[in-house]
């Protein structure tokens, strides 16, 4: 058998693992439990992929994400390594030949969205199966004080009854104390060997600014700072602004977000990794999977809503090694903005409840059955049309597809998908047998690779009807026909976000929603909201480093010497100019009540960013206090 180090170097091209990989690895092939948290750029697929191929059968990969399952297999594909997803994207019959296939040992990975393990037709083929490792990634879905929790996580447990003895383990970036716990206690983890990479990145610099002169500021940082970068925003609509103004200043920008095709998302995301783009101005739906290692700067137009995530999407940058930029905007519109939409995701039951009923009023659903077929998701329409607000509509639908009501497929895909479903050697009798059609058989073959026989692989369709000088919808057609004749399993692009009701139309209870656990999630919401405007509102408080760090449960850091806080610290003049600026402050104020805008404009002392911080800091510790509206005033001693 091949060691670890030789099977990374063999399939990879790695001359050697990261910190941490190896122990992992050795962990499960020694048959133990394994829980490893690698912050974002650490390496989390390496420590499941290469124990994966050292062992001799299958490895369940349960993967919440449905482009991050298609772009894994693709990527292990590529490096020859059999592997498949199981999602909802496909159909029954897609599903039981992929999963016959994985009886017979035809795949080294196979990778399942959890709702699969819970069906019947993947439960009756799994005691066939010859599993060897279970690997679930972002376990933090699995926990209710975890970000990003998904009930359909749960079901995991379900595995483990049918495979008794095999080792498991579970992956993520970011997870406090609490969340750790709860995934060995949710995964009924056997003494698990737990590995904890530091969550300090020492050449990150971790910088707060306040500015009001968002578009501005990160003009100039952009110009000031060498090689590529990321700016997060929390719209599509802000990011595609964000990318025309710094094209409009001569810098090489472009826009990512959910709601480009496919194929446009993945050309700038290539332009990007290839340095013809420099800055990706994008939503939050940008970097998962990437591992870019030279970008120098990742900017925060907007708070994200917790830290977990800030953390991962400012480990995106300095992955080198080489210092970076992790600079996030804090303003007070921009804290109204991120409390709005921490409270927008969870409506109200009466909320819900009306949105649902409108929901099947759009779409016609009766009480006797639910449609039988996907449904075109047009937002804003069905907003327009009921009179919603689509963000508070999608809240109510995403909680719904939780419920297992509905069924979201969010992304429009321009892509198509094809399989060859004849053995090779079978395939010069179907290019003898449709003659006038072989010349696209061997045109599947020869662009697509032997890889079509494993897996369904993507394609454009509209550059195929180029290079082979056909109309698209005569190509559409030929491939449908060999489609229905078995020879190739197709699937079409899909221009619009779909959506399936999955029960008849009724009356909502909140036991069949568990409302107690979504009221719950609010809570949690709230807290980890909490925690990330005090790490971004708390100026002179405390390193910034040191403050994620102990958010993530690593105590006792040093100061990094290089954010914001530490900078100012050791300025010789840091701790005079804060008593001037303070002294300032109070003595423009008086025992009147001013407005606050009014008070940072017009104060003499220090910056317009100082003022703003200071204040800030004298209402958390009661030197000042609000009064109505937006006016403050001293504290009454």
């Amino acid at each position: 058998m091949e060691s670890p180090l030789e099977i990374l170097q063999r399939y990879w091209g790695y001359p050697a693992f990261r910190p941490l990989q190896e122990d992992i690895i050795r962990s499960i092939l020694d048959g133990r439990d394994t829980l490893a948290l690698l912050p974002t750029g650490g390496g989390k697929s390496i420590c499941f992929q290469v124990p994966g191929m050292a062992l001799p059968g299958l490895t369940i990969v349960i993967s919440p994400l449905i482009a991050l399952m298609r772009d894994q297999v693709e990527q292990l594909s590529r490096r020859d390594i059999p592997a498949t997803y199981i999602n909802s994207s496909l159909n029954a019959v897609e599903i039981d030949r992929k999963l016959q296939k994985a009886m017979d040992g035809d795949y080294k990975f196979l990778y399942l969205a959890p709702e699969r393990l819970k069906s019947e037709i993947f439960l009756a083929r799994l005691p066939q199966m010859d599993v060897s490792l279970i690997a679930v990634d972002e376990a933090h879905c699995i926990s209710q004080w975890g970000y990003d929790f998904r009930p359909s996580y749960l079901e995991i447990n379900a595995l483990r009854e049918h495979l008794p003895g095999i080792p498991i383990i579970a992956l993520t970036a970011t997870a406090p104390p609490t969340v750790r716990d709860d995934i060995a206690t949710k995964l009924e983890l056997k003494q698990p060997a737990i590995f904890t990479q530091s969550f300090r990145r020492d050449n990150l610099r971790y910088h707060i600014e306040p500015s009001e002169r968002v578009a501005e500021r990160i003009l100039e940082i952009v110009e000031g700072t060498a090689g590529t970068g990321i700016v997060y925003a929390r719209t599509r609509k802000r990011v595609k602004a964000i990318a025309e103004y710094l094209a409009k200043n001569g810098i090489s920008a472009a826009a990512y977000h959910g709601g480009m095709k496919n194929t446009d998302r993945n050309a700038v995301q290539e332009q990007w990794i290839q340095g013809s783009v420099r800055v990706m101005a994008a939503t939050n739906a940008f970097g998962m999977g990437i591992d870019k290692p030279d970008v120098r700067f990742v900017i925060h137009y907007n708070l994200p809503s917790d830290p977990e995530s800030y953390y991962q999407e400012a480990g995106r940058g300095g992955r080198d090694g080489k210092p970076a930029l992790a600079l996030a905007f804090s303003n007070p519109q921009d804290l109204l903005e991120v409390q709005e939409f921490v409270e927008e995701k969870y409506p109200t039951w009466d909320a819900l409840s009306r949105h649902y009923e409108q929901l099947c009023d759009h779409y016609n659903v009766k009480t006797d059955a639910p449609p039988a077929m996907a449904l075109p998701l047009d937002l804003a329409a069905i907003a327009e049309r009921q009179k919603l607000n689509p963000i508070k509509f999608y809240s109510s639908l995403q909680l719904l597809d939780q419920a297992g009501i509905v069924q979201l497929h969010e992304q429009p895909d321009d892509y198509a998908y094809l399989q060859v479903l004849v053995h090779p050697n079978e395939i010069i009798t179907y290019k003898q047998r449709y003659a006038d059609r072989a010349f696209l058989i061997d045109h599947i073959l020869r662009v697509l690779g032997g890889g079509v026989y494993q897996e369904a692989l993507r394609f454009i369709p509209q550059v195929w009807a180029r290079q082979l000088h056909l109309e698209l919808n005569l190509l559409t057609e030929m491939l449908e026909q060999f489609a229905s004749r078995g020879i190739i399993a197709y699937h079409p692009p899909t221009s619009v976000p779909m959506l399936r009701i999955l029960t008849h139309r009724h009356r909502l209870s909140q036991q069949e929603l568990d409302w107690d656990r979504i009221q719950f999630l609010r809570q949690r919401s709230q807290e980890r909201l909490a925690a990330m405007l005090k790490y971004a509102t708390y100026p002179g408080k405390a390193c910034r480093s040191r403050m994620l760090e102990e958010y993530f449960g690593e105590m006792g850091g040093k100061e990094c010497g290089q954010c914001d806080y530490c900078q100012a610290k050791a300025s010789p003049q840091g701790g005079r100019h804060i008593q001037n600026l303070s002294t300032a402050i109070l003595s423009y104020l008086g025992d009147a009540e001013i407005e606050m805008r009014q008070l940072i404009e017009n104060v003499g002392e220090g910056t317009r960013e100082q003022r703003i911080d200071l204040v800030r800091e004298m209402l958390d510790k009661g030197i000042l206090v609000r009064s109505q509206g937006l006016k403050v005033m001293r504290a009454k001693r």
